[in-house]
């Protein structure tokens, strides 16, 4: 059974659907293409930010840009359901060894604490006074650490929701974390590319490495070693009891978006903005195998459990599986559910951009607000009136009535620039061709029955 868990909605219980600039300024994905290459599993309405894998294999979860987690049962592979509660897009998210417990982060300064099984948000924990860039799980699921743009990681008791330690640096942006050690210390890097290593049981910081003046951007433990990626390209392995450089892999495009090492610690996976990702073999820097996605940059990497297949998730939403062996994309559904957009939409060239747009919005009166409002009744309809809808107060009081003018004014210029301080992604569309069409499919699918009744299939 598909669900969704919208904690914030009026009915925040599990209910079944119907049917079945580079790191702030995104392009708008095609969705023409995204179930074409390889069959990649798609579901989130805008790029997929970060992935993360149980200790089985069995679970995966992914975090949207679209607000969203998408709970993936790998066995099929199928998504299981979509976990709603954030305000904002989302940057990371961590999964316990055992399933049980999945954190995110996100740009409304919150760390969200779910259980994958049921779609229930546990907690939200608040402290961060700006975006929460990244987090990390103790191996033994007790404790949550999360970095900030506000200056501070911190470190949180999982059962209570309570923190236990903050380090400050209040003129830096911290940007990855990451237990190490067997969650004996706690490492984190920053936008000057610099790298720290506390001690958890009291604190004490205990090295620091200066930065290139490049941002880190991803942070991984593994074993005795850290390894950091960074905006110039460059990855870096560190020893864990003194930080000193133990290697260095170069040449790849840049920047390093996505690190992941493989369990057995003799490889090392990396994404870049190019959509490139490199297999590297750690004992002679050597890499292996470059394998090439056409679909944005490489978000997220996650090895499973026994090292012979490389999830990634990409800026078209999709969440794609490879051979390590082989470099091959392994094949998965096209579609994991029906939606009644789906139903509608035929092949024309807006029914398929709007597929991006329905995995956050649905058309129908029948259907309850996803992570965003229905559609129906679009054209004509004041922006922030659904009823039970949580708007942004820059929506709610933008006095912006919608019509086929306004919806292709907000995608040419996007979200963040037609309507500042908006929650909504922040997503473009170039191409004047594309947004004429789109426009005139969701003026069409979205008229309410009555009027479609009485005028036919006017476009």
């Amino acid at each position: 059974m598909w669900w969704q868990i919208n904690p914030e909605s009026r009915h925040p219980w599990a209910s079944p659907l119907a049917g079945a600039a580079l790191l702030a300024a995104m392009v708008w994905a095609d969705p023409s293409v995204a179930s074409s290459d390889n069959d990649p599993l798609v579901q989130h309405g805008g790029p997929a930010k970060a992935v993360a894998l149980a200790a089985d294999g069995r679970l995966a979860v992914t975090a949207g840009f679209d607000y969203s987690l998408v709970v993936w049962d790998l066995r099929g592979p199928e998504a299981a359901g979509r976990l709603l509660g954030h305000d904002a897009p989302l940057n990371d998210v961590a999964l316990s060894p055992d399933g049980r417990v999945a954190v995110s982060a996100s740009d409304d300064r919150t760390v969200g604490v779910w259980d994958p099984a049921s779609g229930r948000l546990r907690a939200r924990l608040r402290g961060h006074e700006a975006k929460v860039a990244s987090v990390a799980l103790s191996a033994d699921g007790r404790r949550v650490a999360s970095a900030g743009w506000d200056g501070t990681v911190r470190l949180w008791d999982l059962a209570t929701g309570r923190e236990i330690r903050r380090w400050s640096e209040p003129a830096l942006r911290f940007t990855t974390v990451a237990f190490a050690g067997d969650g004996a210390f706690l490492a984190a890097g920053d936008h000057t590319g610099a790298l720290r290593l506390w001690r958890l049981e009291d604190g004490v910081p205990l090295w620091y490495r200066k930065g290139n003046g490049f941002p880190l951007t991803r942070l991984t433990g593994s074993g005795e070693r850290l390894v950091t990626g960074s905006i110039d390209g460059t990855i870096r392995g560190r020893a864990l009891a003194d930080g000193r450089e133990l290697f260095r892999f170069e040449g790849q495009e840049k920047p390093v978006l996505s690190l992941a090492a493989s369990p057995d610690g003799g490889r090392l996976a990396s994404g870049t903005a190019a959509g490139t990702i490199y297999l590297w073999n750690i004992a002679d820097g050597r890499a292996e195998r470059v394998l090439r996605s056409a679909r944005g940059p490489v978000w997220g990497l996650a090895f499973a459990p026994d090292g012979a297949t490389l999830y990634s998730v990409h800026n078209d939403g999709a969440l794609r599986v490879w051979e390590v062996a082989t470099g091959r994309q392994l094949a998965g559904p096209k579609e994991v559910y029906l939606t009644a957009t789906d139903r509608l939409s035929g092949h024309d060239r807006g029914a398929k951009l709007f597929r991006t747009c329905s995995k956050c919005h649905s058309v129908t009166p029948d259907d309850e607000n996803k992570s965003g409002p229905t559609f129906y009744g679009l054209i004509g309809r004041r922006a922030g009136s659904v009823p039970g809808y949580p708007y942004s107060r820059a929506l709610a009081e933008s006095g912006i009535v919608w019509t086929e003018e306004t919806l292709a004014r907000l995608f040419e210029l996007g979200p963040e620039n037609y309507l500042p301080g908006t929650r909504m992604p922040f997503q473009r569309m170039p191409n004047a061709e594309d947004r004429a069409e789109l426009v005139a499919y969701i003026a069409r699918v979205t008229r309410p029955r009555d009027d479609r009744n009485q005028t036919g299939n006017r476009p």
